[in-house]
């Protein structure tokens, strides 16, 4: 702030109050011509720093408050300051509070001249460094203890735990609360750890605390009560890692795994635990090298990136349009990184502004550069919301077209539609500034966001490119016709013009051809390409025969059109058009199978237009051969025939009513189609019966074949929640307190319906009271109206009420007499009487419950492994991952990287290779055949196989192992190995 303007205000403090209201820190102006000193007033108020009684005094006065240690120091700043030879600062020292105690501060600031360059005033901040030091010591306290567990190898984890979104909450509730949180937080936390493990406060938010001994269950269990106890206050976060799956004796390396997993768990939507993994520790590492690569390209010129072209075709003449610039990065070290890898990271950083410029330029040079042979040809340049937030954009955008020599039409400025649009008036400010200079706006990838072209219109908008998702296979997809052709219209009506990105084949071509799309691009036309190439490209596409009309069949050549033909029909099948327009009506030829007449609403539902002529098994089924269940030979010109079918094609179910009827004296099929898939008038009872059967099969394989319990169950529960189309399926569970309150662990819901889990915690006992009446005879809860039990069970319709339920069906998980949980679903729309499927699920989960408990001893015993007894044995310690895609891994204790004579310094990769490669070929697949049966088992396998050892030739070794986490895209095993012989 310039003098000047502290000068205008009436009361020095004010601003300074202000301020510190809203950071908790205390401030103070120093006035160098008066030699009073400015304090805010909730210095006055902190007796445990400082022993202030009113908001100003003399240096003099202040040096009284300061340890007589620092007094000299202190005078020695002020003195400098006055003489110029500091301009800012920041020193500690000791100040004495109510009680006399001498406590650190941070004193830190800077001084301010006059308009005569003399100095006038010094603002500053001061800042307890209790807290600091306090951390400081914990943290030096947990690197103490943690280095004494690696250094015996001891067994166990480091927790760290971070409260989310602190410094919101403090904007929100004041310092106060904050203090108070996070006193809770530790309190909370050392009551739930084990007696003898220390919590330490080591910065700010973060706590930490090793815990040996533990397995990764009982950890997960101390954060799920923490947070649990912590709901309605924070949420909080954590990252966990073992002292000895990782062979780290390096205390530091293991603090930086754990920050690095509570950083993975607070990016992957907080309130949750992230337990270290390597592969995702090495692909963050990977980013960082990236990204410090990209840094070094750009400064050094941007070597390394490069740009490629895409052609655009205008349909209408079927000549070049223009192109699109695609930005490519080669690593000097890597290759060639995926556009979707590394500008993430440009945008992440802001060195997309750098690029973006650069890229800005280089098109236009190449543009003027084929206007020369190829005049009017336009260019696309992508821009990231990240460069539209610079002030100086605008500038920016018209001084390289500026400085090009290029008039605005020459440049399309493409914006996806997943940024921002909703901050359009923003938008629109710099859009109106760069149209007024002929520049286009393109939104790209329109289809996949939430933007509405009446939006678009109001931006000013030109062109929308849809996304290639809506274009491929475009010739099978009904729905994908029926959207894009209504997305052009409203595009025409607008004045905007459309671009279909993604043309990959002729036939999505012909079909594109129909819709009048101004401009498409894609590989069947050419693939990007540099800009030495981009003249070729565009020869190969004018020697594309584009302009020839796919050939129509014969009988829609002798046809003169629409309205001509209708009408031919005669008054009986008029009349019938004109009574039943709001279901679909068509005739067709009895041999050709070719399309006479489809009514306006067969052409909304399949998403056509030009039709006359096609075959109906293609229109209207997708299909390149007659329908194996065409009623042409069964139907007659005297009566209906009525039948059903579930057409794949548009996801419909249809009542369909066939007869014969002259058409311009040729006998015609006609087919009236009633949709009845909401009513589904026909054969559900039969079809519930068989779906049911396919699905208790699914839940008993998804059940018995998933090593994680979390993910078994959710999957099932979709599944459930999925038959009975219902809002939501949901377990629940009794409160960790036993005290007669249950708690929502698991939920699924339909798409749109708001989740309620976090709500539904802690019910209390009187909420499912009746219900557990009914559980104790074995029996379900089917409600099918919620009105009755608001006057005769209050507390049940409340909580049922205030989730919007009308119906659900409640199965009991019942073990020894007593209930231990119960599933269920809301709002069920079908087999609303029937809880069968639920009993069902409810006995599979049971038993799974009843299997984990005995697997989990095992799991105890192998994560307590004694280390001195598996010396003595010989025994080794492993844990194999493999990942689709990538290299397997394995990583051994001490013991088996004796016994089988591992180098020390290999990788995991390394060591897997180095285990697997001398396992005998013809053996392999003994091996591999125990690690399935592990993984679809579920259980321990065991395993006896010959290995050549190094050292002592073939051996036979005996690997007893199980899966520990099988996910979607890889496995992971853990198990013992011993030499037999």
């Amino acid at each position: 702030m310039e003098l000047e303007q502290f000068q205008a205000q009436s009361d020095p403090t004010g601003w300074m109050e202000q301020i510190s209201q809203s950071t908790g820190d205390y401030y103070y102006f120093y006035d160098f011509s008066t030699g009073l000193v400015h304090f805010t007033r909730n210095a006055l108020k902190a007796t445990h720093i400082f022993q202030l009684e009113k908001p100003v005094c003399t240096l003099e006065q202040w040096c009284e408050h300061v340890d007589d240690r620092d007094v000299s120091r202190l005078k020695r700043v002020v003195e400098d300051l006055l003489n110029g030879r500091l301009k800012s600062y920041s020193f500690n020292y000791r100040v004495k509070n109510c009680c006399g105690e001498s406590v650190w501060i941070n004193s830190r600031g800077k001084a301010f001249q006059n308009e005569k360059g003399k100095i006038a005033y010094a603002l500053g901040r001061l800042s307890s460094g209790a807290a600091r030091e306090e951390e400081r010591f914990n943290s030096q306290k947990l690197r103490e203890e943690l280095e004494g567990y690696l250094t015996q190898a001891h067994p166990g984890f480091l927790l760290l735990i971070g409260v989310d979104n602190l410094r919101t909450l403090n904007l929100k509730n004041g310092r106060d609360f904050g203090d108070a949180l996070l006193r809770d937080v530790k309190f909370i936390l050392q009551d739930e750890v084990p007696e003898g493990c220390e919590v330490y406060r080591i910065s700010g938010d973060w706590f930490a605390v090793n815990l040996p001994d533990l397995t990764a269950v009982k950890v997960s269990r101390i954060f799920a009560k923490a947070r649990e106890r912590l709901r309605g206050q924070c949420t909080i976060s954590a990252g966990c890692v073992s002292f000895t799956d990782y062979h780290v004796d390096d205390k530091d390396t293991l603090l930086q795994y754990v920050e690095f997993s509570l950083e993975d768990a607070k990016n992957h939507g907080k309130d949750r635990m992230s337990f270290f993994s390597p592969e995702n520790y090495e692909e963050q590492l990977r980013s960082l090298e990236l990204k410090e690569e990209l840094r070094r390209c750009i400064d050094e010129g941007f070597t390394g990136f490069s740009l490629e072209y895409q052609p655009q075709l205008g349909l209408g003449d079927c000549t070049v349009y223009g192109a699109e610039a695609l930005l490519r990065f080669t690593s000097p070290r890597k290759g060639r990184v995926s556009p979707a890898e590394f500008i993430p990271l440009l945008e992440q950083n802001g060195l997309i502004c750098e690029v973006g410029l650069w890229v800005l330029k280089e098109t236009l040079q190449a543009c003027k550069k084929w206007r020369e042979v190829m005049p009017g040809l336009h260019v696309s340049v992508n821009m990231s919301y990240v460069q539209l937030t610079q002030e100086s954009i605008e500038e920016d955008v018209l001084e390289v077209l500026r400085s090009s020599g290029l008039p605005g039409d020459a440049l399309t400025i493409e914006v996806t539609e997943s940024m921002q649009l909703q901050d359009y008036p923003y938008l629109n400010k710099i859009f109106h500034r760069w149209k007024e200079a002929g520049i286009e706006i393109s939104v790209d990838d329109f289809g996949t966001g939430y933007s509405s072209l009446g939006r678009l219109k109001n931006m000013e908008v030109d062109e929308i490119k849809v996304d290639r998702s809506f274009v491929t296979n475009i010739q099978r997809s009904a729905y994908n016709y029926r959207l894009l052709s209504n997305i052009i219209e409203l595009a025409n009506g607008s004045q905007i013009r459309v671009c279909c990105e993604g043309v990959e084949t002729v036939e999505e071509l012909e079909v594109l051809r129909k819709l009048k799309p101004e401009l498409v691009q894609g590989f069947l036309l050419a693939k990007p390409c540099p800009e030495d190439k981009f003249a070729e490209a565009c020869i190969r596409i004018r020697n594309l025969d584009l302009k020839k009309e796919p050939e129509l069949p014969a009988r829609q050549r002798t046809e003169a059109g629409a309205g001509e033909e209708l009408a031919g029909v005669q008054d009986d099948v008029a009349e019938i058009i004109l009574n039943a327009e709001n279901d679909v009506f068509y005739l067709s030829d009895l041999t050709s199978y070719e399309l006479y007449y489809l009514n306006p609403a067969g052409q909304r539902l399949f998403g056509v237009q030009d039709y006359k002529g096609e075959k109906c098994y293609k229109i209207l089924h997708g299909k390149n051969a007659p329908c194996d269940f065409c009623t042409n030979d069964v139907i007659s010109k005297d009566s209906f025939y009525i039948w059903e079918n579930q057409n794949e094609y548009c996801g419909r179910h249809f009542l369909l009513k066939d007869r014969i009827v002259q058409y311009r004296g040729i006998p015609t099929r006609m087919e009236v189609a009633l949709d009845v898939t909401k009513q589904e008038y026909v054969s559900q009872n039969a079809r519930e019966r068989l779906f049911f059967a396919e699905k208790i099969a699914d839940y008993l394989d998804t059940l018995s074949r998933h090593a994680d319990f979390e993910k078994a169950v959710n999957q099932v529960l979709a599944s459930v929640g999925d038959f009975y189309q219902a809002d939501r399926a949901y377990l629940f569970e009794p409160a960790s307190e036993h005290d007669g309150h249950w708690n929502n662990t698991f939920e699924w819901c339909a798409q749109g319906v708001v989740p309620q889990r976090d709500a539904l915690q802690r019910v209390p006992s009187q909420a499912v009271s009746r219900w557990m009446e009914i559980f104790k005879k074995e029996q379900s809860v089917i409600i099918l109206n919620l009105a009755p039990l608001q006057q005769a069970s209050p507390h049940e319709w409340a909580v049922l009420e205030r989730q919007n339920i009308q119906r659900l069906i409640v199965a009991p998980l019942r073990e020894n007499g007593t209930t231990i949980g119960f599933i269920g679903v809301d709002n069920p729309r079908t087999c609303i009487h029937d809880d069968t499927h639920v009993r069902v699920l409810a006995s599979f989960l049971l038993a799974r419950i009843r299997q984990d408990r005995n697997e989990h001893r095992y799991q105890v015993l192998l994560q307590h492994s004694n280390e001195d007894l598996l010396q003595s044995l010989q025994v080794g310690f492993w844990s194999i991952r493999r990942d689709q895609g990538k290299a397997s891994r394995m990583i051994v204790n001490d013991t088996m990287e004796k016994v089988l004579e591992f180098e020390q310094s290999d990788t995991p990769v390394q060591r897997y290779s180095y285990w697997y490669d001398r396992i005998p070929e013809e053996e392999r697949k003994t091996v591999d055949r125990a690690l399935e049966q592990m993984r679809t088992a579920g259980t321990v396998v065991q395993v006896c196989f010959p290995w050549n050892h190094p050292r002592l030739g073939r051996v036979t070794l005996r690997f007893s192992g199980l899966v520990l986490e099988d996910g979607e895209q890889y496995c992971k095993w853990k198990g013992y190995c011993r030499l037999v012989d």
